[in-house]
């Protein structure tokens, strides 16, 4: 896991939009979905790794002594205490997908599957820019990540800092 995330995408996207080319997968938003997975799993799991093994294993044996099932302890001793990572995670991904333009712009060929950063490329054009769509467009772009980010605030800088002190 951790060597996938040393290789950077800009090394494997010709051979990947070649492969998927061929076996005529581009130009759907499943597999834009697919690749997003793909690339963000390591991450995943690198910083999962990290965050559980800095929670006391006697947490889990007291919850075993006392008759809990795996599952069980798992459910209500371990999730709740994952909540900090899972909560950064899922803003961090959000982040990368939602302002991400070299994937979408290699995958989604038709105009009608263009995400949103695409899509505020149209404004520009050889000659001159329209700014009040651009503008507009852009804040309709930030509004719903900057929403995401205000109400998740506390959970992200209390995972930050919970996996900084493990």
């Amino acid at each position: 896991m951790l060597a996938s995330m040393t290789l950077p995408f800009q090394v494997i996207m010709i051979p990947l939009v070649m492969l998927y080319g061929n076996m005529h997968l581009l130009d759907t938003k499943l597999s834009l979905l697919f690749m997003y997975m793909g690339f963000g799993i390591p991450f995943g799991v690198f910083t999962f790794h990290g965050f559980i093994k800095g929670i006391p294993f006697e947490l889990e044996e007291s919850a075993f002594m006392e008759g809990s099932s795996r599952f069980r302890t798992f459910f209500q001793i371990v999730l709740p205490l994952l909540k900090p990572v899972i909560v950064t995670l899922l803003v961090l991904d959000v982040l990368w997908i939602w302002n991400d333009y070299l994937l979408p712009s290699l995958v989604l060929l038709s105009p009608g599957q263009k995400t949103l950063p695409l899509s505020t490329y149209t404004f520009f054009s050889s000659y001159s820019v329209d700014f009040s769509p651009l503008m507009a467009g852009l804040v309709m772009t930030i509004v719903p990540v900057l929403v995401l980010y205000l109400f998740l605030q506390n959970q992200i800088i209390k995972g930050i800092t919970e996996g900084a002190l493990k």
